[in-house]
């Protein structure tokens, strides 16, 4: 029945039947049309609204259908007929959170019986909804996820999931109303064990292993399962729910799995060791093929089974590091047995682990390959007798064809060959014999191994000529190798008659230039070889003439280099950086020149990488590094910059050297920047990182060069303390022709804001790239637009300029 609507109070109040519940509950007055005409304190504050925010809504605005059981038509034409309903619905905040509502709609009716209201009354079931979600959603996961049957407590089947019926072969039918024993052999079914398991369940004790069952057949079934006591609200227990996993697969792969262990045991040796090293087992193979008895190793180390001296090398004990990292270790061993006798065995050692994830032992396996490695070295002997010379040990001419062969797959591979002729060899010889002779070919062989890359190979072609074969040497590398195995030959070789010294001479031939196969590069080497030779000796000569000529002007180059750095001959240039917007002067970097007394100015580009070839950057880096500070201490406040090659920053000294020179010029190490390439982080990372870290301690600045162009990363800018990002020139170059450029630029900047790191771009040299930078908020900038690299002097007079402007 609706409750009636009081003329007096009609369309304002509640009727007195609903009254006392409004201060309670949170309360909506709707209007046939389901139109707020009202809503209590309690519901405007539990749901965030203001009364003028709801009058005139209708309520389905904030009350969604999600979840109700029938349409909200239905429901409200139940309720407009005079009918009460309670229903479950979402409900949103102001905010938009969606919560649950319990409400009830209870209609109310004019003197005539026609319902002109409804009121709402609502509570917040959130808690309870969710809560019941998650109860379903875990109990929907067991029956997904598990195998479940539920019995009686007199052991009958009550129901069984479909993983249950899968894993015994049963179909419902054939197990509901049935006893458990169909599941357990006859013997067990009658046993007081098993009365006593039901009985225990019926207590209510519950029950949790690994169980033996009979699917269908007779068929063995392994389930891990536990056994579960269902109470009633009065506390006795009214059945038993049991969930499992089956775990037969995984029996029959443990049973497996032990046959392997015990057909080990048969087969190999077996011995585990303590963490520590400490023999705790041995299996009786491995006894046998040591020859001892088992209480002759247990609680001794595994040092016991090894050559005197070699437990105290570093290399054991990085073996058992290894081992105690829990990293499994596998090869051929030498070890002693109790006689003396020396073994080899095939070895694998691995680290065992108990359930907590603690490393708790090692086992190896053995097996004895004496016999195979005797073979092996027998084998091996006579294939190197066949490639290697008898005298020297280096691979003769056949080996060197057949490796040379195998660098020259295809038409444009690269092969640098050496052909080495022994200068003042004969002499030697004829004086003291051929025993001396082979000493001091023995001595150059040894030393030619000394100077190869593990890509390389040299080689005894007959007499005192030798070989070398070097795959891929760049022709920058070809001058400083021919310099170093000319100065390894040259050194002195001590003998019974005294010090004895050769030299040699060397041709050198390049492929494809020069050759495509073996023999043609031979032969081309061995003709640079005589050009080597009758050129003063102890030199060596390209089979190319070009190639001559451009080693010759790089060694003139760089002797000139070494004299014009004593001399005075180079100096520095300075070119401002600037404030993108307002153009003043942040600071400088210093550029190195060399006023070459005949050919005149020389840039950077042409010296600077023979300079780091040589090693003459050392110097040369000491010189910029001290005359820059010199300078910048007489400029007003602003900062300079100084390039540090790859070279010096591994030399080792540079740290200490920006400490001096610092100290000796006076200046204050914050107005110093360091500048580096992005590639001398990859070249070394840790130790690129620790260098930095020291210059930072300092208080200098760090930039990162020509940013953009080779290896950094965003790991690579947060891993190193840098101050600044410098964006190289080819993408400011690009800036106002390609979208590409410019996304690259805005990129970097972004980079460095969340980096918090400064950002310059070189090489602005128009109008249109300073004003794009400064649309994309570039901070600085540095180019011929503003400033060309100009004197200490003039960079001065600039900055004065600048400030006297502003």
């Amino acid at each position: 029945m609706p409750l009636p609507l009081m003329a007096a109070e009609s369309g304002t109040h509640l009727p007195p039947e609903l009254r006392a519940l409004d201060g309670t509950f949170a309360t909506l007055t709707l209007d046939a049309a389901g139109r707020v005409l009202r809503a209590n304190d309690h519901f405007l504050r539990t749901w965030g609204y203001a009364l003028a925010e709801l009058q005139g809504r209708d309520f389905l605005d904030i009350s969604p259908d999600s979840g109700l059981s029938d349409s909200p038509a239905v429901i409200w034409r139940d309720v407009l007929r005079g009918e009460p309903r309670v229903v479950e619905r979402m409900r949103l905040r102001r905010d938009g959170a969606q919560r649950w509502v319990q409400a009830s709609y209870t209609p109310v009716a004019d003197a005539q019986g026609v319902v002109r209201q409804v009121v709402e009354i609502s509570s917040d079931i959130s808690s309870r909804v969710l809560k019941a979600a998650d109860d379903r959603g875990q109990i929907q996961a067991i029956n997904v996820s598990q195998a479940v049957v539920e019995f009686a407590l007199d052991g009958t089947v009550l129901d069984a999931n479909a993983r249950f019926l899968d894993a015994m072969g049963y179909s419902l039918g054939e197990v509901v109303g049935r006893h458990h024993r169909m599941f357990v052999d006859t013997a067990y079914a009658r046993s007081a064990e098993y009365a006593g398991f039901w009985a225990a369940l019926g207590s209510g004790s519950h029950h949790a292993a690994e169980y033996r069952r009979l699917g269908k057949g007779g068929r063995e079934v392994w389930l891990q399962a536990t056994y579960n006591p269902i109470f009633d609200p009065t506390g006795r227990v009214r059945k038993v729910v049991k969930y499992a996993t089956d775990t037969t697969l995984e029996k029959l792969r443990q049973a497996e799995f032990q046959s392997q262990i015990e057909a080990i045991h048969k087969s190999q040796g077996v011995i585990t060791f303590g963490v520590d090293g400490t023999i705790l087992d041995a299996n009786p193979n491995f006894l046998a093929t040591l020859g001892y008895a088992l209480d002759e190793v247990v609680g001794r180390h595994h040092r016991m089974l090894l050559e005197p001296g070699v437990a105290e090398t570093e290399a054991y004990a990085q073996f058992w590091q290894t081992l105690r990292a829990g990293k499994f270790v596998s090869g051929r061993h030498k070890r002693i047995g109790k006689d003396g006798r020396a073994l080899w065995l095939q070895a694998s050692y691995n680290p065992v682990y108990d359930l907590n994830g603690r490393l708790t032992r090692i086992i190896k396996f053995a097996s004895d390959v004496t016999a195979d490695v005797a073979l092996a070295l027998a084998f091996e002997d006579a294939q190197r007798q066949a490639q290697h010379d008898a005298a020297t040990s280096l691979p003769n001419r056949t080996r060197l064809s057949a490796f040379m062969a195998s660098a020259l797959t295809h038409p444009q591979a690269r092969l640098v060959v050496l052909y080495l002729d022994l200068d003042r060899f004969k002499p030697i010889n004829d004086t003291y014999g051929h025993p001396v002779g082979d000493k001091v070919l023995g001595e150059v062989a040894d030393r030619l191994r000394r100077s190869l890359k593990s890509d390389q190979l040299a080689a005894r072609i007959g007499g005192d000529e030798f070989v070398i074969a070097a795959p891929n040497l760049a022709d920058e590398e070809i001058d400083a190798y021919c310099q170093q195995v000319l100065e390894a030959i040259a050194e002195p070789i001590r003998n019974d008659v005294g010090l004895l010294e050769v030299g040699a001479s060397i041709g050198v031939a390049v492929s494809p230039a020069d050759g495509t196969t073996p023999d043609e590069l031979l032969r081309a080497a061995d003709t640079a070889l005589y050009r080597a030779k009758h050129s003063g000796r102890n030199a060596y000569c390209f089979f190319a003439n070009e190639m001559n000529d451009r080693v010759t002007a790089s060694r003139r180059m760089i002797e000139e280099m070494r004299r014009g750095i004593v001399a005075g001959e180079f100096y520095l240039d300075f070119q401002p950086r600037f404030d993108a917007r307002t153009q003043s002067i942040r600071s400088a970097e210093a550029l190195v020149r060399w006023a070459h007394p005949q050919r005149g100015r020389i840039g950077p580009d042409d010296f600077i990488p023979l300079a780091e070839k040589s090693g003459l950057i050392l110097p040369l880096g000491d010189w910029v590094l001290q005359t820059a500070c010199e300078a910048a201490v007489q400029w007003p406040e602003i900062g300079v910059s100084v390039n540090v090659s790859p070279v010096q920053f591994r030399d080792g000294r540079l740290v200490q050297r920006v400490k001096d020179v610092l100290a000796g010029a006076g200046l204050a190490p914050e107005r110093l920047e360091i500048e580096i390439t992005e590639g001398v982080l990859m070249d070394d990372a840790e130790g690129a990182g620790l260098v930095l870290r020291e210059l930072k301690a300092i208080g200098v600045r760090l930039a990162i060069d020509d940013f953009g162009t080779g290896y950094a990363s965003l790991s690579s800018l947060r891993s190193f303390p840098f101050d600044v990002i410098k964006i190289d020139r080819q993408f400011i170059a690009d800036i106002e022709l390609r979208d590409g450029s410019r996304d690259v630029v805005k990129a970097i900047l972004a980079l460095g804001k969340a980096l918090g790191l400064s950002v310059t771009a070189e090489g602005v040299e128009t109008d249109g790239q300073l004003q794009t930078l400064i649309e994309d908020h570039c901070a600085e900038v540095q180019g011929f637009l503003l400033g060309r690299p100009m004197t200490a002097p003039k960079l001065i007079e600039m900055v004065e300029d600048v400030e006297s402007v502003r």
